[in-house]
C-alpha cells in the first residue's frame, strides 16, 4: 500500500531538521518573553520598539515555518533524486541491452549453418558429427556474446535439435512460445517459466522462426536465453554506494521482484508497490514505511522493452541519515561568493527564504540600534530599555546563528544532490557507451564467421556474383544492425572487397583501402576471439569523420589458422556518441557533455564549440583518475561556475577488462551554476568589522554606520531614528548626490514634511563602486533642519572617550570636508570618521551648494522649505 506523508511527517525521520526545529520555537518563545518584559518594566520608552518587535517576531515565526519546510522538502528532494536516477538507470540500460538481443536472434536465425543442419535433422541426416559441428558453432557464437547462458534450435514441433548447455537435457519442449514463434515474422520475447529452462525461475528468452531459403517455409525455431539475474547483479553493483541502504528491484507490470540488490531483504518473487505517481511515493512493505520510486523504460530506437520496471526504495528512518557537509568549504572565497550569488538560478525558494532572513535581520537591527539611539544618555529610566535591547541584541544573534546555519546546511544540501546527479549522470553515459562498443567488438568476430564471407574472402579468383553475394549478405545485416553507417570486407591487401550503404550513399570504394596499421593488426590475429580497434580518427569509410573501427580476422575455412582477410564494421560514432550523451543529460538547456580521452581530446560532444579532435579542459584529477572511478565538483568554465561530474571508462564484461583492448574514454558533464563574478563584485557584501569601544576620558555616543565597506560615525545627539529605504520617494532630477526625499514625520505628533535624502556613498567616496542597494535611511537633525543620510548598513552605537576623539586630518585641495573627527579604536589599525552633520546640513540648506553638488551643476536640489 501506498500513503501520502505531509512535509511536517518527515521530521521524524530527520533528527538535524528536528532539532533545528525546536531550537527555533525555544527561541520564539524567549521573544514574546521579551516583549512581555519590556511591556512591564519600561512601558513608555519601550513603546516606540514595541510594535516593529511584535512585527519582527512574527516575520520569525513565518520564516522558521519557511525554513523548516525547505529542510524537509530539500532533504527529501536530494533522496529522491537519487533513488529517481537509480530507477531509471535500472530499466534504461537493460532496455538498450535487450535491444541488441533482438537484432542477435533474427541475424542468428538466417544463419546458414544452422538452417543446413534443420534440413538434415528432417530428413534424418544429421549425424553425431554434425550435431557437433553445430553445437560448436553455437558455443562459438557464445565466446563471443557473453550475454547469452543457453542457445537452442527446435523444429517446428518443438523437439530440441541441439542446445548449449550439456546440463540442460530437454529433448521436447510444449512452452506456448513456439506456436506464437512460429506464427510471427519478427523476434518473439517471452518472459514466464519454460521447459526450456530448469532451475524454476521466469526465464527471458529471445525466439525468432528459421525459414528454408529455398521457399520460405519455416523450418525451425532459434531461442536465445537472456540471465536476467547475472545482468541485473553488474547493474545493481554500478549504482550501489557503500553504506548504500536502499534496495533496487526490477520489476514486472505486476510488481514481482524479478531481480533484487538485496535477495534478503526483498527477495525475487515476492510483491512491492508500484509507485508511480507524482515524484516519490511512501509505501509500505513488510511492517515499514519506505520512500519509493518506481520507472518506467523509455523507448530505444522503437523498443519498449519487456514492460517492466525500475523500482528503488529505502526505508524512511535511513533516508536522511546521510551528513551534508560544507561543500563549498573547500574552495576559494571568490568561488564561495560566486557560487552563492548565483543561488537565486539554482535553488529558488532557498534564495527566497535567504533573503526574507537578511530583510528580517534588518529589520531586528533597526530596532536594536533605534532602541541604544533613544537610551543614548544617562537617564535611569532609559537603562532599563538598555537591558531590554541587550537581551534582543543577543536573542536576535541565537536566531540569525541558527537561521545562518540552517540555510547553509539547505545550500549544502541542493549543492550536494546537484554533484550527486553530476556523477550519477557521466557514469551512466560511460557505462552506455562501453556496453555498446562491447558489441561492436562481437558483431565482427561473429561476422567474420559466416561460412559465405569466409569462402569468398578465401578465393582470390572471386567472380561478380560471389562479390554481389557478399555485399548482399553485408546489406542483410546492416540493416538490423543501425549502429553501423558502413561494413567492409577487405582482402590481405586492404583492398575492399564488398561493402553496405545503408543509406545509399553510393560511395565508390573502388580505390579506397584499409588503414595500413588497422589492416596490420587485423591480419596478425591469431584466432577468431580476437579483435583490433582503430584510433578514434578520421575514415574516408565514414566521410572522413572521426570514428573507431573494429576489425576481425576472416580465416581460410580450408586452411586453419590462415588469415585471407578481414571485416570491418564502421561505427556511425557522430550519431551514436550524441545520441548517448543528450539521452542522459539534466534537463538544463545550458548543460553540456562529452567524451574525451585523457587528454582531453573530444571524441563526442553536445556542445558546438567542442568538436571532434578539439580539446576541453578537464580537472586533473579526472584526467588521471582510475578505471571506474568518478567524481563532481564545481569549477569555472568559460567564465561559468559549473557543476562538473566525470566517470573513467571501466569496461563491460570482458570488454576493456579481460580482452586486452585499452582505450580509456572519460565521460564529462557540465551544468552551469551562472556567470564568474567580476573580481571584488561580492566585497560590498562582507560583514562589517565589529568596533571595541574605548572609555578614556568623558564619553560621547556615536551611532555607527557602514558605507562603502567603511564604517562612519554619526553624533548620537543629531540622529534622531533610522527608517527602511522603502520610505524613501526618488526623483531622477535629484540625482546623484541627492538621492530622493522622505514624507518624514517623527515620533513628537508634529505635522509630516518633505526631507531630502543625501547618498553618502556618493558624498563621501564618489568614486566608488555602486552597491545593489543601500539598505538604510539614517534620519538625522541638526537645529531645525532634517535630512535622511542613505548608508549601506547599520554597525551599532558605542561610546567613545574624548581622549580617542582627535580632529580630521587637513585637505590639500580646496574643496568641502564632510569629516570633523577621528576616533582611534581599540582595534589596532582602526579608525573611525566622524560625519559632520553640520556641515552636510549647512551646504544643503545654507549658501554652500556648490561644494555638496562637488562638479555636478545639473543637480536641482530641495529648496530649505521643504524642511521643517
Amino acid at each position: 500500500m501506498t500513503t501520502t506523508f505531509h512535509t511536517a511527517e518527515f521530521l521524524r525521520y530527520m533528527p538535524a531538521v528536528a532539532l533545528c526545529e525546536r531550537s527555533l520555537r525555544e527561541l520564539n518563545f524567549a521573544w514574546r518573553l521579551i516583549e512581555s518584559t519590556a511591556k512591564m518594566v519600561c512601558p513608555a520608552e519601550a513603546k516606540t520598539i514595541l510594535p516593529t518587535m511584535k512585527v519582527t517576531r512574527e516575520g520569525f515565526n513565518t520564516l522558521e515555518q519557511r525554513l523548516i519546510a525547505n529542510l524537509v522538502e530539500q532533504n527529501i528532494a536530494k533522496t529522491v533524486r537519487e533513488i529517481d536516477f537509480k530507477a531509471k538507470v535500472i530499466i534504461d540500460i537493460v532496455v538498450r541491452n535487450l535491444f541488441e538481443r533482438t537484432a542477435d536472434v533474427g541475424f542468428l536465425a538466417m544463419d546458414d549453418a544452422i538452417r543446413s543442419f534443420i534440413l538434415a535433422c528432417r530428413e534424418d541426416a544429421a549425424d553425431d558429427d554434425q550435431r557437433d559441428d553445430i553445437v560448436a558453432r553455437l558455443r562459438a557464437y557464445r565466446e563471443k556474446y557473453t550475454v547469452y547462458d543457453e542457445i537452442l534450435i527446435l523444429d517446428t514441433q518443438g523437439r530440441v535439435l541441439a542446445n548449449l548447455d550439456r546440463h540442460n537435457d530437454i529433448s521436447q519442449s510444449y512452452d506456448p512460445l513456439v506456436g506464437q514463434t512460429l506464427k510471427s515474422d519478427h523476434y518473439v520475447e517471452t518472459f514466464a517459466l519454460s521447459d526450456l529452462r530448469q532451475g524454476g525461475e521466469r526465464a527471458l528468452i529471445y525466439s525468432h522462426k528459421i525459414v528454408d531459403p529455398a521457399n520460405g517455409d519455416a523450418i525451425g525455431i532459434l531461442c536465445l536465453c537472456f540471465p536476467i539475474a547475472v545482468e541485473m547483479k553488474d547493474v545493481f553493483s554500478g549504482l550501489q554506494k557503500p553504506d548504500d541502504r536502499s534496495v533496487m528491484l526490477m520489476l514486472d507490470e505486476a510488481g514481482c521482484v524479478i531481480s533484487s540488490s538485496d535477495p534478503e531483504h526483498v527477495a525475487p518473487g515476492r510483491t512491492v508497490p508500484l509507485a508511480l505517481d507524482d515524484d516519490y511515493q511512501v509505501i509500505a512493505y513488510g511492517g515499514r514505511e519506505y520512500l519509493a520510486r518506481t520507472r518506467a523504460a523509455h523507448d530505444y530506437q522503437g523498443y519498449g522493452g519487456p514492460g517492466w520496471y525500475g523500482h528503488v526504495m529505502i526505508p524512511c528512518e535511513m533516508a536522511f541519515r546521510q551528513q551534508n557537509l560544507d561543500l563549498l568549504a573547500q574552495y576559494d572565497s571568490a568561488t564561495r561568493a560566486g557560487v552563492m550569488s548565483h543561488a537565486k538560478s539554482f535553488c529558488p525558494p532557498l534564495h527566497d527564504v535567504t533573503l526574507m532572513a537578511d530583510a528580517i535581520n534588518h529589520s531586528l537591527r533597526r530596532v536594536v540600534w533605534n532602541g541604544k539611539i533613544m537610551s543614548s544618555g544617562e537617564d535611569r529610566d532609559l537603562l532599563r530599555l538598555k537591558s531590554i535591547l541587550h537581551e534582543i541584541s543577543q536573542t536576535g544573534d541565537e536566531t540569525n546563528a541558527i537561521f545562518r546555519e540552517s540555510i547553509q546546511d539547505l545550500y549544502g544540501t541542493v549543492l550536494s544532490a546537484t554533484l550527486q546527479d553530476m556523477q550519477f549522470i557521466s557514469r551512466l553515459m560511460i557505462d552506455i557507451m562501453d556496453r555498446s562498443l562491447y558489441e561492436r567488438a562481437n558483431d565482427c568476430r561473429w561476422w567474420a564467421l559466416t561460412p559465405d564471407i569466409r569462402r569468398i574472402t578465401a578465393n582470390g579468383q572471386r567472380s561478380e556474383p560471389e562479390r554481389q553475394r557478399m555485399t548482399s549478405i553485408l546489406a542483410s545485416i546492416n540493416a538490423l544492425y543501425t549502429a553501423y553507417s558502413r561494413l567492409v570486407v577487405f582482402d590481405a591487401g586492404g583492398a575492399i572487397i564488398a561493402a553496405s550503404d545503408p543509406r545509399g550513399e553510393g560511395l565508390d570504394l573502388s580505390d579506397v583501402r584499409m588503414d595500413e596499421q588497422l589492416l596490420r593488426k587485423t591480419m596478425q590475429l591469431a584466432d577468431p576471439q580476437q579483435y583490433c580497434v582503430s584510433p578514434f580518427e578520421p575514415s574516408p569509410l565514414y566521410g572522413d569523420r572521426a570514428t573507431y573501427i573494429y576489425c576481425a580476422a576472416i580465416f581460410d575455412p580450408q586452411r586453419p589458422g590462415q588469415v585471407v582477410g578481414g571485416i570491418g564494421v564502421v561505427f556511425d560514432a557522430e550519431t551514436e556518441f550524441n545520441n548517448m550523451l543528450s539521452a542522459s543529460l539534466p534537463e538544463n538547456d545550458q548543460a553540456f557533455a562529452a567524451y574525451v580521452d585523457r587528454s582531453g581530446a573530444v571524441i563526442s560532444s553536445t556542445h558546438p564549440a567542442y568538436p571532434p579532435a578539439s580539446i576541453l579542459r578537464v580537472d586533473a584529477q579526472a584526467m588521471e583518475a582510475d578505471n571506474g572511478c568518478g567524481s563532481a565538483t564545481i569549477r569555472v568554465h568559460d567564465r561559468q561556475y559549473m557543476v562538473a561530474g566525470s566517470t573513467v571508462s571501466f569496461g563491460y564484461r570482458e570488454y576493456k577488462n579481460s580482452d586486452g583492448h585499452v582505450n580509456d574514454v572519460i565521460a564529462v558533464v557540465l551544468v552551469p551554476i551562472g556567470a564568474e563574478a567580476e573580481p571584488g563584485a561580492a566585497l560590498h557584501n562582507l560583514p562589517a568589522t565589529v568596533l571595541t569601544a574605548q572609555h578614556a576620558g568623558e564619553a560621547r555616543e556615536f551611532a555607527t554606520v557602514t558605507v562603502d565597506g567603511n564604517i562612519f560615525a554619526l553624533p548620537a545627539g543629531h540622529v534622531v531614528e533610522s527608517i527602511e529605504t522603502e520610505r524613501m520617494l526618488t526623483a531622477s532630477t535629484l540625482k546623484p548626490v541627492i538621492a530622493g526625499a522622505l514624507n518624514y514625520q517623527d515620533s513628537s505628533g508634529s505635522s509630516s514634511a518633505f526631507v531630502p535624502v543625501i547618498d553618502m556613498r556618493t558624498l563621501l567616496h564618489p568614486d566608488a563602486r555602486k552597491p545593489q542597494s543601500a539598505n538604510e535611511i539614517v534620519v538625522v537633525r541638526h537645529g531645525r533642519h532634517t535630512l535622511g543620510l542613505l548608508v549601506d548598513d547599520l554597525h551599532d552605537v558605542l561610546e567613545f572617550g574624548s581622549a580617542q576623539i582627535d580632529p580630521p586630518l587637513k585637505m590639500f585641495h580646496n574643496r568641502a570636508n564632510y569629516i570633523c573627527n577621528m576616533i582611534r579604536t581599540a582595534d589596532p589599525g582602526q579608525t573611525v570618521q566622524v560625519v559632520d552633520i553640520e556641515s552636510i546640513v549647512s551646504n544643503v540648506f545654507g549658501e554652500n551648494v556648490e561644494n555638496l553638488m562637488a562638479g555636478e551643476p545639473h543637480i536641482v536640489l530641495l529648496p530649505p522649505a521643504i524642511a521643517h
